[in-house]
């Protein structure tokens, strides 16, 4: 429509021009007015902002757009049954976890309150709760999840009155019927009756015991503790519970060592299938201990997120299409080839996308924020940025045209003899640091880094924002360690930043549905490495995708300038590349969960789903250019060398130092004979030549 749109909620659009009426809003605890505003449109990007007063504006905030209900109307999933319906093993078990004590206490277990300060105050922290089933259910029937004294006061009080009223098989069953279980897409599951069905597909007293255990672990944390997301945690949850059990003395010690050693089976229903499903995870995750479990799901909270709606669907259909065409390349295995991506903004820290799987309705397991892998190359921007980082300090000498051997190479470990192998056993001679960056070469990287330390390259990792266990060895150098895809798009974006690390960010604030502030949050970051150093990295970066590993990138659509590095590990077991513009960071990781060898390379597998996602965000403009920071210098080199170019040189790169650590020597491979000499020999030679014509 075109004119001026009069009211919240309303637009307008003409060429070059966009009127928006915006609606109230509130960033963190603080509310903002909505308003017109007009925005100047060029080649798909946005100029400028104005009011109707033309007075220039930074930016607006539109209404968040809804990405997803956790719930809402008619959203809880429950079976209610009678205490009878529900077998002796499992209510033992809920007894066993929650509240051992149940049948002795009126409502209120002062032994166990006890126990919980002893336990918070020898942890520092609150680790641990002293609430009695009883007021657990006061809790979930009639308060809000605010940590307060005055809330825990109230629920004791109710608790009481609970214990007046009804008989403890009356209370213990409505708890049963009343406690949360998780998540079956956008319903939330309540109830043992509905999480026997959802888990195992069985009905409540059909359950065996290590069924029964394992669903009373679930309640204390049904995302940490899901079978179907986390197995491990819940194998080991199961087992605290049935040792609890057999302590209380409810199992015999033949039925304890008989579960506790079943595998984790579990037969789930198949959930429903809902956009940005691994980032709604996600964000009960993190949400889960400032709230609590229930009240995430029954109250109609709303969670302010950092999810960009446009990144998200680009993401989602990258992840479908890529793994669809990378699928045709991979070798086969018995089981489906996974992704995951996630999307950061390095000007903001704000977690943009999250795509955890190939399908939220197959696999509920989010692997961008919880599968561990090694990132093979894609760690080597590290090593670097420790060398570059080490030279800004002026305790070292590394530029992006040093030059380092690529011959063959073994380093001495505990574990013995350690012979790196590059890739398709190609052997090098002496290149620069920027072409062992551009293609991978393991032997010069490894040998980088034993010159500027293992120690130095840990701890720059670890400022960076590798927060994975790190192991000082030399295989470290070449992405030995284990990172999730979160933990590394973080990392780049500490680079793509130029130095500023972020914790991850995917949430502002969570309010009552009557804007009452229950969670607020804040970016949190600091300056952690040079930004000369981060910028050289990057420049570096550049040339992966321009000459390098990620070459075919060009061939993919990517067209303008980008920083990125490939990662592949032994046997083709997982695919990475993680690649920016000073706008988005995107990490993506290709692979089978058992770690079986996909045939992939990372420019052959994540390469291919990176340039989709990068494709979408930029289909009529490229990204703006990083100005890089003070206090560096540009030269003319050749690649081969790494000394200043001459005419000679059959080609000439623009190459970033330190202020005054560029070279200053010409390229002796290619060296250039003054002109007058050149003329001087043309002419003998022809003048030889005539002489010989008439001899």
């Amino acid at each position: 429509m075109t004119g001026n749109p009069s009211k919240a909620g309303t637009y307008s659009e003409e060429a070059g021009k966009i009127r928006i009426f915006t609606r109230d809003y509130r960033i963190g605890d603080a509310p903002r007015n909505g308003g017109p505003a007009e925005l100047e449109v060029e080649g798909g990007r946005v100029m400028s902002i104005v009011s109707p007063a033309n007075t220039p504006q930074e930016e607006i905030r539109l209404e968040p757009e809804e990405i997803g209900r956790i719930l809402g109307p008619k959203m809880e999933s429950r079976r209610p049954v009678p205490l009878s319906a529900v077998p002796l093993v499992l209510r033992n078990g809920v007894i066993a976890s929650e509240d051992a004590r149940f049948y002795s206490h009126f409502g209120i277990d002062i032994v166990g309150i006890g126990r919980a300060m002893i336990a918070n105050l020898r942890e520092r922290r609150y680790a641990q709760g002293g609430s009695t089933i009883t007021q657990q259910l006061a809790k979930n029937f009639f308060l809000s999840p605010k940590k307060t004294i005055a809330r825990k006061l109230r629920e004791a009080e109710l608790a009481l009155v609970l214990e007046l009223r009804f008989t403890k098989p009356q209370i213990l069953e409505m708890y049963l019927n009343k406690i949360y279980f998780g998540q079956d897409g956008s319903m939330g599951i309540y109830g043992v009756e509905e999480a026997a069905g959802y888990y195992f597909s069985k009905r409540a007293q059909d359950l065996s015991l290590e069924e029964s255990a394992l669903l009373a672990g679930i309640i204390r944390s049904p995302n940490r503790y899901s079978p179907l997301r986390e197995p491990a945690a819940a194998k080991e949850r199961r087992n605290a519970v049935l040792a609890r059990m057999l302590q209380l003395g409810m199992i015999r010690e033949n039925e304890y060592r008989k579960a506790s050693a079943a595998p984790v089976r579990t037969r789930p229903r198949s959930p429903s299938a809902r956009p940005a499903s691994y980032f709604v995870d996600y964000i009960q995750r993190v949400t889960e201990e400032d709230l609590g479990e229930e009240k995430l799901y029954r109250t109609g909270y709303r969670f302010y997120t950092t999810l960009d709606p446009v990144h998200q669907a680009a993401a989602e259909d990258a992840v479908t299409r890529g793994l669809e065409e990378i699928g045709k390349d991979a070798s086969p295995a018995a089981e489906p080839l996974q992704a995951a991506l996630v999307a950061v903004d390095p000007a903001s820290g704000e977690l943009t996308a999250m795509v955890g799987g190939r399908g939220y309705g197959t696999t509920q397991f989010n692997r961008a924020a919880n599968a561990r892998r090694q990132p093979g190359s894609a760690f080597k921007p590290f090593v670097l940025l420790a060398a570059l980082s080490q030279a800004a300090r002026g305790k070292g000498e590394t530029t992006l045209s040093t030059i380092v051997s690529g011959a063959p190479v073994s380093f001495m470990t505990p574990q013995g003899l350690w012979t790196p192998a590059n890739f398709e056993g190609k052997t090098y001679g002496d290149i620069t640091v920027r072409k062992a960056i551009e293609g991978s070469v393991n032997t010069a990287t490894a040998r980088l880094a034993k010159e500027v330390g293992l120690e130095e390259v840990a701890a720059t990792a670890r400022a960076a924002g590798i927060t994975s266990p790190l192991s000082i060895v030399p295989s470290m150098a070449i992405g030995s360690v284990e990172v999730t895809p979160l933990e590394l798009a973080y990392a780049y974006a500490t680079i793509a930043s130029l130095g500023i690390r972020y914790e991850p960010f995917p949430l502002f604030s969570v309010t009552t549905a009557d804007g009452e502030i229950l969670a607020s949050k804040r970016v949190r970051w600091e300056r952690a490495i040079d930004p000369r150093a981060a910028f050289l990295t990057g420049y570096a970066m550049e040339g992966v995708l321009a000459r390098g590993t990620a070459k075919s990138a060009g061939e993919m659509g990517i067209r303008f300038p980008a920083s990125g590095k490939t990662g592949t590990t032994d046997g083709n077991r997982d695919s990475w590349f993680v690649g920016y513009t000073p706008d988005v960071v995107c990490a993506v990781w290709v692979g089978y969960d058992s770690g079986a060898d996909t045939g992939l390379t990372g420019a052959q597998g994540s390469l291919r789903i990176w340039a989709r996602f990068l494709r979408a965000l930029y289909p009529l403009s490229g990204p703006v250019v990083l100005s890089p920071p003070d206090g560096l210098e540009f030269a003319e080199i050749d690649p081969d060398s790494g000394f200043l170019a001459t005419y000679a040189c059959p080609l000439a790169i623009r190459e970033a130092y330190l202020a005054g650590t560029a070279p200053k020597e010409s390229c002796p491979l290619h060296p250039v004979i003054p002109v007058v000499d050149n003329f001087r020999k043309g002419m003998r030679g022809i003048g030889d030549y005539i002489r010989n014509l008439f001899k």
